[in-house]
């Protein structure tokens, strides 16, 4: 089982890792690729791989709002832990952390890990206003940082926000490719009745910041 470490402001020493870093909502397959990358060099090192991710999302306190997300926090957890991380810190995310400039950031938290090497994507940002960037991590990181190129599926970026639109839309083959997982909806019923010889059920979402696709009856991955 993965091991998690949940802290705020007292970061903790890690043992020595290779590392990988973002929000990560939905793990996928751009995601994936920063999970693999970390896994391979651990091993290569001999170190432990870790998940570094944030909660709640950063757009949520950024914003002000509570946004929908692909997967809720213990499903996304569970998720990570199914491709062999060994341990995952999540870093709380509060109004304090979002205003650290890009320096204090990397100082206060990733330089003290024990971090060997860390991985992340192309347009990783971080730090007051997000203003941070790949360079930052290389001029201030006591690291090596590791950056994965864009990962594309169908000649367009890989991204949470396609993915929102292609499972709201009803274009489930189109979802499940781009997470290189078959998503599902968690429902839990919140009334139920018999008519005749049929059941009429009502549901809702078990996670109330989900999505869901649009209206229609569905088959063979598309809406009719």
């Amino acid at each position: 089982m993965v091991k998690k470490i949940i802290k705020d402001k007292n970061i903790p020493k890690l043992q020595p890792s290779v590392a990988c870093i973002g929000y990560f909502d939905g793990v996928h397959l751009g995601h994936q690729q920063l999970i693999k990358q970390t896994i391979k060099l651990a091993k290569i090192q001999n170190v432990l791989s870790c998940l570094i991710c944030f909660e709640p999302d950063p757009m949520d306190v950024i914003t002000g709002k509570k946004n929908n997300h692909i997967t809720c926090y213990q499903n996304r957890l569970n998720i990570i832990e199914s491709f062999g991380i060994e341990q995952v810190l999540i870093i709380k995310f509060n109004s304090d952390l979002m205003k650290l400039s890009p320096k204090k950031f990397v100082n206060t938290y990733l330089n003290k890990l024990n971090i060997k090497q860390l991985v992340c994507g192309y347009d990783f940002s971080f730090g007051y206003k997000g203003i941070g960037n790949i360079t930052d991590l290389i001029n201030y990181g006591k690291f090596e940082t590791i950056v994965i190129p864009e990962y594309k599926v169908g000649g367009k970026k890989v991204s949470s926000t396609r993915i929102k639109e292609s499972f709201m839309s009803g274009n489930f083959k189109l979802t499940n490719k781009l997470l290189g997982w078959d998503y599902c909806l968690e429902l839990v019923v919140t009334n139920a009745s018999k008519k005749g010889y049929k059941w009429l059920i009502e549901t809702k979402l078990r996670d109330k910041h989900g999505i869901l696709p649009k209206d229609g009856k569905y088959a063979n991955g598309f809406v009719n």
